[in-house]
């Protein structure tokens, strides 16, 4: 009887722990620097970045902050979102913008292939 519960518990754990495990379906995922991370507000560091994202959700955001930035996102930002380079010269490629793309401060390169054109903010696009 005891062994039966316990190869319950062990069998049970091992369907639940994957689940605890997993990403929220919601996050930024991406990588930063070579790194994966998974975020709200996904920031990238004050030096200079290379950021790499498949979408970006709704009420969701990757910043580069300062350094020139190099900012791409395979997939879709959705509305409501953003991709913003900081300060300094900036490269920002999207795929489709639904949402926001800026470039910030200094002369920046944004290029979006559908969607919603870039902000005014980014000099070349």
């Amino acid at each position: 009887m005891i062994r039966h519960a316990v190869r319950a518990l062990c069998a049970a754990s091992l369907l639940v722990t994957p689940l605890a495990l997993s990403t929220p379906a919601h996050a930024v995922t991406c990588t930063v620097n070579g790194v994966p991370r998974t975020a709200t507000n996904l920031t990238g560091t004050a030096g200079s970045d290379y950021i790499r994202c498949t979408s970006i959700p709704s009420a969701h955001s990757v910043d580069g902050l300062g350094g020139p930035d190099y900012i791409v996102v395979t997939g879709t930002v959705a509305q409501g979102a953003a991709v913003r380079g900081g300060a300094d010269s900036d490269y920002l490629q999207v795929n489709v913008n639904n949402g926001t793309v800026s470039g910030g401060d200094g002369g920046d390169y944004c290029r979006v292939s559908s969607g919603n054109p870039p902000q005014s903010d980014c000099e070349s696009r």
